[in-house]
């Protein structure tokens, strides 16, 4: 698909850099420009240029949502940011998904369940889900040692740090996840399949999940849609210094690789501009 009469460029068209003397080049080109100009005064770009705009710190600003900088231009630099279509949509979804955990807790026939975040960030919603449910354990893994410092502090805030473990490990790491100790009874996967454009890596994850970690409950979402996608693509920059470059896939793709895993929906839900859905999984027996 190519970005004519509005429609938003495809994945491939996204990866690709634009002629240099393309108008759309030069537009996106002072859009960047001015986004780390902004950064100098800005809270919420500094952030995201600083660790990415997918990273943990950033969602961390976005969900606070309460414009910060340098002069009064900077905060209100950071609330045009923090009004964006995206961001509202990641706050939206952390609603949804705090309730899909609080969910996948009430529907564990046992007892202290444990709910691991494979890559969490710092964990707003698992962590809000256990401070609701005193019974429930978390594991929270990430590969930014910074947010998993800001998910341990967060924990103390909320009276659950005894209940709380951060373990730095990538969630696509076979080893890892065969080490998980002890096994978890839910994970969580929030934020992840967007940011990983292999298709085939996150078919064979949801395989790996079931036979490595075999989790009665998986809590994830995707993004289907989002009319800003070109923008964050060619002005944002992800937690390796590279292109924002994220991943749409239709729901039904997801949840048709859950299901050759062995896993089925429970619930989906969806924020209010329907740039994201949030599954609940069960697994299905045999």
């Amino acid at each position: 698909m190519t970005a004519v009469d509005g429609a938003a460029p495809g994945f491939a068209e996204l990866r690709r850099d634009l002629p240099r003397r393309s108008p759309r080049a030069w537009r996106f080109g002072a859009l960047a420009l001015g986004s780390r100009a902004g950064a100098l005064v800005s809270d919420g770009l500094r952030i995201g240029h600083a660790h990415g705009f997918d990273s943990g710190p950033f969602m961390a600003h976005v969900y606070a949502n309460r414009p910060a900088g340098r002069t009064s231009f900077g905060r209100r630099l950071d609330a045009r940011l923090l009004a964006r279509g995206t961001c509202r949509a990641f706050r939206e979804v952390r609603r949804l998904a705090q309730q899909a955990v609080v969910d996948a807790i009430d529907a564990h026939t046992g007892e202290a369940p444990m709910i691991a975040d494979l890559a969490a960030g710092p964990a707003p919603y698992l962590l809000e889900a256990i401070a609701r449910r005193p019974g429930a354990r978390a594991l929270v893994c990430d590969v930014d040692p910074t947010a998993l410092a800001q998910a341990a502090a967060a924990a103390e805030r909320l009276g659950v740090g005894d209940r709380v473990r951060t373990l730095r490990a990538d969630a696509f790491d076979r080893t890892a996840l065969r080490s998980l100790d002890p096994r978890p009874d839910v994970v969580i996967e929030l934020g992840l399949y967007g940011i990983y454009p292999d298709d085939e890596l996150i078919e064979r994850h949801f395989h790996d999940l079931a036979e490595l970690v075999a989790p009665r409950q998986v809590v994830l979402n995707v993004q289907t849609q989002n009319p800003e996608i070109e923008y964050i693509a060619r002005v944002w920059r992800d937690h390796r210094g590279e292109r924002c470059v994220w991943r749409l896939r239709p729901a039904d793709r997801l949840l048709g690789w859950a299901a050759a895993a062995g896993y089925v929906p429970g619930s989906v839900t969806a924020d209010s501009q329907g740039i994201y859905r949030v599954a609940r999984l069960e697994r299905r027996d045999p």
